[in-house]
């Protein structure tokens, strides 16, 4: 059992990296001319790049006690709006998006954004900008998904601040198929192994009968 339960395991993770590998080419490609998209002048530019940086060290550090100080350096308090990558989840107001937070940083995963390719475009008082990266979930270190991350930045008192965001996965969806056949897979190796267990576990609590 031993055997055939690590056959499996790299079976589901040799599978898993080739599916990986197939969503994230595409979609690093896309990605490459993405800074010549925007028409933000350099300081303009370089100061919503500079908060994106701190928001990718949020997201890198995940720490539940910085969560204050981030939000009140990159969320403006003005209905700021957050669309998260499952249906249905719209987050309005400052509290709720700290909740959505701290929600990715306990349990989601390690999100990666590549900065240096950020589109970033400007207009008065608002820049909005358009950025690649992808998450690594806690689930599996094999388990990395490309996402893209958009919204839109006011400037509050010399301060560039998120009035709305938008975190979203990058993915072929003939792709995303075979990985969800894959998941359901595993889910079901696992469910039959547990089912397994527990029936050995009562079996070898009950009592002996004596001859």
């Amino acid at each position: 059992m031993n055997v055939l339960k690590r056959v499996a395991v790299l079976l589901f993770n040799t599978l898993l990296m080739l599916l990986v590998f197939t969503l994230q080419a595409r979609h690093q490609q896309a990605w490459r001319t993405a800074p010549r998209w925007g028409d933000a002048p350099p300081d303009v530019r370089s100061a919503v790049l500079a908060q994106l940086g701190a928001f990718q060290d949020g997201y890198a550090k995940r720490d539940p006690a910085a969560l204050p100080a981030f939000m009140e350096r990159l969320v403006s308090r003005h209905q700021p709006v957050a669309l998260g990558t499952m249906p249905g989840e719209i987050r309005v107001g400052y509290d709720d998006i700290a909740r959505l937070i701290r929600d990715d940083w306990e349990s989601w995963g390690d999100c990666r954004f590549r900065l240096e390719e950020t589109h970033i475009a400007h207009s008065g008082g608002a820049a909005w900008f358009a950025a690649a990266g992808s998450v690594t979930f806690d689930l599996s270190r094999f388990l990395v998904l490309p996402l893209r991350l958009s919204g839109v930045m006011v400037n509050e008192e010399g301060a560039w601040k998120l009035r709305q965001v938008q975190y979203q996965f990058d993915l072929d969806l003939g792709a995303l198929l075979v990985l969800d056949a894959v998941l359901l897979a595993w889910l079901a190796i696992n469910a039959v192994g547990l089912i397994v267990a527990i029936v050995r576990w009562r079996t070898s609590r009950r009592p002996s009968r004596e001859l």
